[in-house]
């Protein structure tokens, strides 16, 4: 589960309602915060999750699957643009 480069608000990740993390550095361990498409968590030592409040999370930075099927991602595809020919 490697998270994409495109960021979404906390309201946009309620309303798909698709797995996305937020987090503080470039890797994914480092997540601190987890939506699981119902419930928000906040990740705490020895791999502990508990779980917490929307209000309580990061408005904005949250981030979707590389694979993940969701509308705000497939928005955000880049489109497979190919030259046509004229010839």
């Amino acid at each position: 589960m490697i998270a994409n480069r495109q960021t979404y608000s906390r309201f946009q990740v309620l309303d798909a309602e698709y797995e996305a993390w937020w987090r503080e550095g470039d890797t994914l361990e480092e997540y601190r915060y987890y939506y699981d498409g119902i419930s928000f968590w906040r990740m705490e030592g020895g791999g502990k999750r508990r779980r917490i409040e929307s209000w309580r999370t990061p408005r904005y930075g949250w981030r979707h699957g590389e694979e993940c099927g969701c509308e705000l991602c497939i928005e955000h595809e880049p489109a497979d643009i190919r030259p046509v020919s004229v010839a």
